[in-house]
């Protein structure tokens, strides 16, 4: 092999290694890019949406916008922006996406985000804010002594005289037969009763 041989083929070498360790290095910083996506979404679910802006802005530094990991990070990255109340950051975000991103299903979700975010929020006053009373505590108030009640009732030792056996606290522990809950009962318990119903209304 000759000296030009061989300097053609150490420079091939290199070449390759050089691919490979470009790639290497391409996939790392794919990969922090998607943890980091990963940790702002879970940021932004606990309503922690500083945090969230912070490291999807980090996230957008590792990867190419007009990729499909970029256009998403800038996807959550505008509604984040939108919760910190950064609203002109957000409808720049999404129109860029909208005019330049080449991938068509993110364009189109920026442009249905950008809609809702662009839509007037409705501003209730509280003279229009319907008042519910608050009944959750009595009810539970009044359940919880029904069941103590029983409880109690069902602590007590029964008489062995029949003639003094309390019947209220059978009722009170009282189970319907297996048939009851069966749903096959009670489909047969519709269908007579529609039957029933039909033969009413032709005999009217």
């Amino acid at each position: 092999m000759s000296e030009e041989e061989r300097f053609a083929e150490e420079q091939a070498r290199r070449r390759q290694e050089e691919f490979v360790r470009q790639a290497v290095e391409e996939a790392r910083i794919k990969k922090e890019a998607e943890v980091l996506l990963q940790m702002s979404q879970r940021a932004y679910g606990r309503g922690v949406y500083d945090k969230s802006v912070e490291m999807l802005e980090a996230a957008l530094t590792k990867v190419p916008g007009n990729s499909n990991l970029g256009g998403e990070i800038q996807v959550w990255l505008a509604m984040a922006y939108d919760a910190v109340g950064r609203h002109a950051d957000c409808i720049a975000l999404y129109k860029r996406l909208e005019g330049t991103h080449p991938n068509n299903n993110l364009r189109k979700q920026a442009a249905d985000l950008r809609y809702i975010a662009e839509a007037p929020k409705l501003k209730i006053s509280r003279d229009e804010m319907v008042k519910v009373p608050l009944i959750e505590k009595d009810y539970d108030r009044k359940a919880k002594t029904w069941s103590q009640t029983v409880k109690e009732k069902r602590k007590k030792p029964r008489e062995k005289s029949a003639q003094n056996r309390d019947y209220l606290d059978d009722w009170l522990v009282w189970e319907p037969p297996r048939w009851e809950k069966s749903p096959y009962f009670w489909v047969a318990v519709t269908i007579w009763l529609t039957m029933v119903g039909i033969f009413l209304t032709f005999q009217n």
